[in-house]
């Protein structure tokens, strides 16, 4: 499953309510399953474009995509990983890794440049 992209249910915060609210999301399954849980990246429309974080936020774009089965163009946010229960994943959307490797792979550079600097953090 590492690469494929699911529909999953995640918590996030509700501005309009100001409170923890659920909802259905695509994510990317980077990680799992490890104890029943899959670790991944939330993937996002980002209506607000300065909440778009240039360096960690990869553009999917159903034009250039098709395959990923995506409807209108969304960031994977490489910069907000995940883990979640296997009991909330939904059904499949797309498979990233095996249409398109090279993007893939460059999200995964990306996860790894962001988890070095949230080391070099720890150790300042």
């Amino acid at each position: 499953m590492i690469g494929q992209i699911y529909t999953c249910t995640v918590e996030f915060y509700d501005s309009r309510q100001h409170t923890l609210a659920w909802k259905g999301r695509p994510i990317l399954i980077i990680g799992g399953p490890r104890n029943n849980d899959y670790t991944v990246l939330p993937i996002s429309t980002i209506s607000k474009r300065e909440y778009l974080d240039v360096d960690f936020d990869v553009e999917i774009d159903p034009q250039v995509y098709p395959a990923l089965g995506l409807s209108r163009v969304s960031y994977v946010r490489v910069h907000k990983q995940l883990t979640v229960h296997q009991a909330k994943l939904g059904h499949f959307i797309g498979d990233l890794r095996g249409s398109n490797p090279e993007l893939f792979e460059s999200i995964m550079k990306k996860l790894d440049t962001w988890n070095e600097l949230i080391q070099k953090e720890c150790m300042n």
